[in-house]
């Protein structure tokens, strides 16, 4: 035997066992993540079946119902407010957001102008 042809043969095994030995520790690696898929799926969704059922008990205790009976059962003497206790404050619109970017200075202007001759044809 010659030793080119030795050599050749054990290069030949030697990477037909390294691509073997790769082979199966991708097959193992992809076993390992599947198995941690599964896991985290399944602590997915034991999250969403308890954040749905704290969701659905804090809408529970904010019932109105739920509120008067626990002030009847602790004697609080808590009433709803009268029409005139309570106090409504409006979110202003587009025209508000854009007098403050800097950006815009010029369409606020615009708009600015636009609302004034509204008002003073509505006037």
């Amino acid at each position: 035997m010659q030793f080119g042809t030795v050599a050749k043969s054990v290069m030949t095994c030697v990477c037909i066992a390294g691509v073997g030995i790769g082979y199966v520790w991708q097959k193992n690696q992809i076993y390992k993540l599947g198995d941690e898929i599964k896991k985290r799926e399944s602590a997915l969704l034991a999250a969403e079946k308890r954040n749905a059922m704290l969701a659905s008990q804090v809408a529970q205790l904010k019932s109105p119902a739920f509120l008067e009976d626990r002030c009847q059962q602790y004697n609080l003497g808590l009433v709803s407010p009268r029409e005139n206790q309570v106090v409504r404050l409006y979110e202003p619109g587009p025209e508000w957001d854009m007098r403050f970017t800097p950006a815009t200075t010029m369409q606020a202007q615009t708009l600015s102008r636009k609302s004034a001759s509204r008002l003073v044809a509505q006037r």
